[in-house]
This record gives C-alpha cells, sequence and structure tokens, in this order.
C-alpha cells in the first residue's frame, strides 16, 4: 500500500511541477509579445506628456491614500504626491484616526482648516469626522478626511472614494513615492483604449534603498539587505513578467492596493472596497469584473511595464512574515469568497485561467511544497531516496527558476523599466538574489503561506499590522 502511495505522490508530483514549469514559459511568451506590443503604442514620456497636457479629453484623477500612525513618512509622502505632473487631479489624505502626530503634522505643515463639505456616502465606510483643506493657495489640490477608525486601509480607502469628486481615482499608501509621469503614463491607457477602462495597474518597486530629493526619487538602487533584496526581484518578476504577461490577454488578476487606477463608477457600482477583506485590492478588482461581466457590458484591463511608485518594503524577517502570513490568508479569502469565478469561462479569461492558474500554482502550491518537504525527509530517513535522481530533478528546477529570475533582469534592461542609478552593482545584487533565493528566501515565503491558510482555517481574529516605517533616505 504504502509503495502505491509513494508512487502516486511522485508521478502527482513530477505531473504538477511540469505543468507550473509549462505555465512559467507560457507567461515568458506573453509578457514578450506585451512587451512588442507595447513597443508600437506606448509612446515615451515626453510624447505622451505632450498630447495629453493640452487636451479636453484628458481625465481628471483623485489621488486616495489612507493614513494610520504614518508620522515618520506622511510629509515625504504628501509631498511626493504633489510633485506629480498632470493637469487636473486632487489629492485626498484620510487620516484613520491615528493615535500618533499624523493629524497634526499635516495641518501644520500645509496650514489646514475645516471647511463645509458635501460627502456621498456612496460605499460603506466609518463616519467621516470632518474634512480640512489649506489656507494656502499652493496645497489647493490636497483634501485631508479626518474619520473614525476602522481598522483597516480599507475602510479609509472607502472614505476617499466618498469624498473624490472625478471619474477615476487612484489608490495608494502614504509610504509610497510616486513618479512624476505616473499619472500620464496610467491615463494614456485609459484614454487609448477602444473598450471602457475599469482598470490600471502600474509597476512598483522596493524604495529602501534609493534616494530622495524633494519628493522623487533621484537615485534607484537595489537594497543591500537580504529581505528587501529579494523582494525587488520578486517585484521584478510580479510585474514584468506574470502581471504583464496575463494583461497581453485582458486577464489581469491584481492591481496592486499600493497604486492603482480604477474607474470610479464601476467600483462604487461594484460595492467599494470590502472593509474585512484581508485582499481588499484583489477582491475589488473581481468583484468589478463580475459587475462588468453579470451586466453584459466589456471592459479592458491594463499595466504600466515603466516603474510608477515606489514603496518601502519590510526590511525585518518579522516584519516580512507579518506581510506574507496576512497576504496567503488574503489569498485563502479570495478563493473562498470568489469560488464561483474559479474555472467559470462566463467571466471571460479571468475566470476560465487566470483564476485558474491562481488556484492551482499560487494557492496550492505552498501546501504541495511543504507536504514534499516533509515526505521527503520520510523517505531519506527510510531509505526510500534515489539521491541521484533527487539533485538531478532539484538542479533541474533550480536552473529553471534561476531561467525566468535571469529573463527578467534581462527584460528589465531591455524595457529600460528601471533607471538604475548603480547599474552593475544594482544587477549584480539581483544576480545574487537570483542564485540563493530557493535556499533563504522562497522557504520563508512557503512556511509563511501555510501559517496564512492554517489561520483562516481555524479562523484566528485577523490582525491588520502596519509595518513599521523608517522613512526613505534623503540627498542632504
Amino acid at each position: 500500500m504504502w509503495l502505491t502511495i509513494y508512487y502516486i505522490f511522485c508521478y502527482l508530483v513530477f505531473g504538477y511541477t511540469m505543468l507550473l514549469i509549462a505555465g512559467y514559459i507560457w507567461l515568458v511568451f506573453m509578457s514578450r509579445l506585451a512587451q512588442k506590443q507595447l513597443d508600437i503604442n506606448l509612446p515615451d514620456d515626453e510624447t505622451i506628456k505632450y498630447l495629453m497636457q493640452g487636451s479636453p479629453l484628458t481625465p481628471a484623477v483623485s489621488i486616495i491614500a489612507p493614513a494610520f500612525n504614518e508620522e515618520v513618512t506622511i510629509i515625504d509622502s504628501v509631498n511626493s504626491i504633489m510633485q506629480i505632473d498632470y493637469p487636473d487631479y486632487e489629492i485626498v489624505i484620510v487620516n484613520d484616526e491615528s493615535t500618533d502626530r499624523t493629524m497634526e503634522l499635516l495641518i501644520e505643515e500645509y496650514k489646514l482648516v475645516e471647511v463645509p463639505y458635501d460627502i456621498a456616502m456612496r460605499v460603506q465606510s466609518k463616519p467621516i469626522k470632518r474634512v480640512l483643506k489649506s489656507t494656502d493657495e499652493r496645497y489647493s489640490k490636497l483634501i485631508v478626511v479626518d474619520k473614525v477608525h476602522g481598522g483597516r486601509k480599507a475602510d479609509g480607502s472607502n472614505a476617499g472614494i466618498n469624498v473624490c469628486s472625478n471619474k477615476y481615482f487612484v489608490c495608494t499608501d502614504v509610504d509610497c513615492i510616486i513618479e512624476p509621469m505616473a499619472l500620464y503614463r496610467m491615463m494614456w491607457f485609459v484614454i487609448n483604449s477602444h473598450k471602457p477602462m475599469i482598470g490600471v495597474g502600474a509597476t512598483m518597486l522596493m524604495s529602501n534603498a534609493c534616494i530622495v530629493e524633494n519628493g522623487k526619487v533621484v537615485e534607484a538602487a537595489v537594497p543591500s539587505a537580504p529581505i528587501p533584496m529579494f523582494q525587488q526581484l520578486e517585484y521584478l518578476r510580479s510585474f514584468l513578467i506574470s502581471k504583464l504577461g496575463w494583461s497581453r490577454i485582458n486577464a489581469l488578476p491584481n492591481i496592486s492596493g499600493g497604486f492603482g487606477l480604477f474607474d470610479t463608477d464601476v467600483a462604487v457600482k461594484s460595492g467599494g472596497y470590502d472593509p474585512m477583506s484581508m485582499a481588499e485590492d484583489v477582491d475589488m478588482l473581481l468583484r468589478m469584473v463580475t459587475y462588468m461581466k453579470n451586466s453584459g457590458q466589456d471592459f479592458q484591463l491594463a499595466l504600466v511595464p515603466k516603474v510608477c511608485c515606489w514603496t518601502e518594503g519590510p526590511g525585518s524577517l518579522k516584519q516580512l512574515a507579518r506581510q506574507r502570513t496576512r497576504w496567503a490568508r488574503g489569498l485563502f479569502e479570495i478563493v473562498s469568497n470568489h469560488r464561483k469565478l474559479f474555472f467559470n469561462p462566463h467571466y471571460g479569461p479571468i475566470g476560465g485561467l487566470t483564476l485558474p492558474y491562481l488556484f492551482l500554482f499560487e494557492f496550492i502550491a505552498p501546501i504541495f511544497e511543504m507536504v514534499g518537504f516533509f515526505f521527503t525527509i520520510w523517505l531519506a530517513l527510510t531509505g526510500g531516496v534515489n539521491w541521484s535522481a533527487a539533485f538531478l530533478i532539484f538542479g533541474t528546477i533550480y536552473v529553471f527558476s534561476a531561467f525566468i529570475s535571469f529573463f527578467v533582469i534581462f527584460f528589465d534592461y531591455k524595457l529600460k523599466a528601471v533607471n538604475w542609478k548603480h547599474t552593475k552593482a544594482s544587477y549584480l545584487k539581483l544576480l545574487l538574489a537570483t542564485l540563493l533565493e530557493p535556499f533563504i528566501y522562497h522557504p520563508i515565503i512557503t512556511y509563511c503561506s501555510n501559517v496564512g491558510y492554517w489561520r483562516f482555517i481555524v479562523n484566528t481574529t485577523a490582525v491588520w499590522t502596519p509595518i513599521k516605517r523608517t522613512g526613505v533616505k534623503k540627498r542632504s
């Protein structure tokens, strides 16, 4: 009996691995096709700005940034948003009843006073206590919302949606440093789409080692610290292979909550963000897709392959574990709450292709790996391992995973998604991360994913713990 189980498991692992490799190769191929298409259809920044800045057809945008206990980064973040180069936008900062000096610093820095404001409660959020604007004309774009604490970013984002006044909104984090041309790049996809564009994602990378001057990243660099360095490589793979590849067939499964643009009307009709979700960005996008499909409307999703936003990632193992455990729990929520979309062609390529891939190769993979790890230990202890074959298989998988990372590094170089200040040093760090990731970083992510799944299964109380900010480096 045990021998039968052994052979079944081995064949199952082999078949699963081959499917996973085929899926990665397909995404690499699709991302390359998307990049070729963008080479033709996406002009350089100067051309985009020239065509859009004087056009009456350029839509206005609201930028929503919830803040809770962000005194370390709040002023730099708002200053960064104010550096955005775009003809018509407003900034909505939502203070989620911070217990530190976040609100005090905003009032002092931007000369804020309470003003009467017509608020339409279009989506669910905790009560808004007051709305403030600046008495200084330089900050006329800025609106600060002071609300009752909601506990999670989603509630703050919903409060921002209730206050914003434009057809499109961008949701971001207050620790983010936004590229000045970000809105031009994103809105280019909106105004050139033949279908209603309901969401545009943008490439994001780690700001941990970047040098910032006047709210702008002036020197982009790969962090030297191990945890952020691995994340930089991971983010490059996620945006330039996975998300770019899915965008090629209009099947983008996620627009990052760190920086993403949405159609306000569709988001409101879909219910906005779920204040109780641990994966509110994926959840809202899937509900928007569900709304559009169920109402018989066509739509488009897109991804900007150039870096539009820099975010401060976890700098320690403890912070990383908290974040990834939360993400894994959120993924389990998505699989549970949106199960009717999975393997359902009614919802287009997202339901028929992307979500099955997500289920099989992102949701199931950590479970498979953990079971395989303990099964291998049992086989080793009982003398059931053919070590020659085991090393051959491991070597093959290692080389393939390194190939994927090597490809995305080359892809970044080719696409010029990032203008690294110290080019050679940055690429050498990414190559080092590629070689070490399977032994150090990936096992940590696998462990955190399984912990997150277990906490969802046993219904442990979900607690949102924000990352402790240290702020970015500033040029003297």
